[in-house]
């Protein structure tokens, strides 16, 4: 039983469709507060990561280990002036951080979690074209990325927001090339491929071992979707003070700031759903969300690594890599994937 049906049973009093209702609400609030813990524990994960690597201590004296450094840092950034710039579309401006966390949230809402032990499958959306809908709660965050360069009447953020409509473009296409050959493999096993939880229980072997040509461009263009180094063209410090966001303050900063490690979770979950087998593991009837979260943040890690070791590139050969190289090689590996399809069929 999942936390939804469990929720719909304590509220089975007040009819069948307010019993729904009420679960699907109290389960939004409890996704909420799931992503922002996930949230919170990005930024302290990254600044201790980052500290070691730099052979610095990090956060360490507000709290037990730095612990509460974050609420401390979140409480001034709260209070701070939301500074609006004279020149800006009023609306735009003001609704562009809520749509980047909105997609966000709605992202994570979609993603099959596994079981729990006693409490159950956390998954709060079930449909069977879940993949679709995950990709398209996805497009939506660029668009609040767009729409705040645009609004501020900055050259720096226009810039900045022409530079993302450039990425997503670039490696949106390989990346879904890459899906298809999943959900093309994965029809072999299942009579919904495009359901995600169908699509993660296929995997007897993981996807990543036959599709590791894939599994480097998903996450090469996840990694360019989420925008850090090397990838981080769209708020380069150095050329573009910090893209679309400079003309932001306060919360709706912190909303952008939170968005990109958002961002980093949200991916590496998605590879680990996609092609590492997910919440599939041993005893994964009681234990595959712990399983998931494993995996996650081993990517998590791995991401990191690769924003702090690599240098950034230049714009035009950021463009190239996915119109020259990640596209081609993502065509190669539909064939591969339409080759083993077709392997398993006979």
């Amino acid at each position: 039983m999942d936390v939804l049906t469990r929720l719909a049973h304590f509220f089975a009093p007040l009819t069948h469709y307010v019993a729904y209702i009420l679960a699907y609400l109290f389960e939004s609030i409890f996704l909420v507060i799931f992503v922002t813990i996930v949230l919170v524990f990005m930024i302290y994960l990254f600044r201790k990561y980052m500290a070691r690597v730099q052979l610095r201590i990090g956060p360490n004296r507000v709290g037990k280990f730095g612990l509460l450094q974050l609420m401390a840092d979140g409480l001034k950034l709260a209070g701070k002036e939301s500074i609006l710039p004279k020149g800006r579309d009023d609306l735009p401006f003001r609704i562009a951080p809520l749509i980047v966390f909105i997609g966000l949230v709605m992202s994570f809402a979609i993603l099959p979690y596994g079981d729990f032990y006693w409490i159950g499958s956390l998954t709060i959306t079930h449909s069977n074209v879940s993949v679709i809908l995950l990709f398209a709660a996805i497009a939506i965050m660029p668009i609040g990325e767009i729409l705040a360069g645009v609004s501020s009447r900055n050259k720096y953020a226009i810039l900045g927001a022409l530079r993302g409509v450039a990425k997503d473009v670039s490696f949106e296409v390989p990346m879904m090339i890459s899906v298809i050959a999943l959900v093309m493999m994965a029809s072999a096993r299942t009579s919904e491929p495009l359901n995600l939880s169908d699509l993660v229980s296929s995997q007897i072997i993981p996807f990543g071992i036959p599709e590791v040509i894939g599994l480097l461009v998903f996450f090469i263009s996840m990694i360019a979707r989420a925008s850090y180094s090397p990838f981080d063209m769209g708020e380069s410090d150095s050329e573009l003070v910090s893209g679309h966001s400079t003309e932001y303050s306060g919360m709706r900063f912190g909303m952008f700031y939170m968005g990109l490690f958002g961002s980093i979770f949200l991916s590496s979950m998605m590879v680990s759903l996609l092609y590492l087998g997910g919440y599939n593991g041993p005893f994964s009837s009681d234990a595959g969300f712990v399983y998931l979260l494993i995996k996650t943040v081993v990517l998590v890690l791995i991401a990191f690594t690769v924003w702090l070791s690599v240098p950034r590139i230049r714009i035009d050969r950021f463009v190239n890599m996915g119109w020259k190289y990640l596209l081609p090689i993502s065509i190669i590996n539909l064939i591969i994937a339409g080759i083993i399809t077709l392997g398993v069929g006979l």
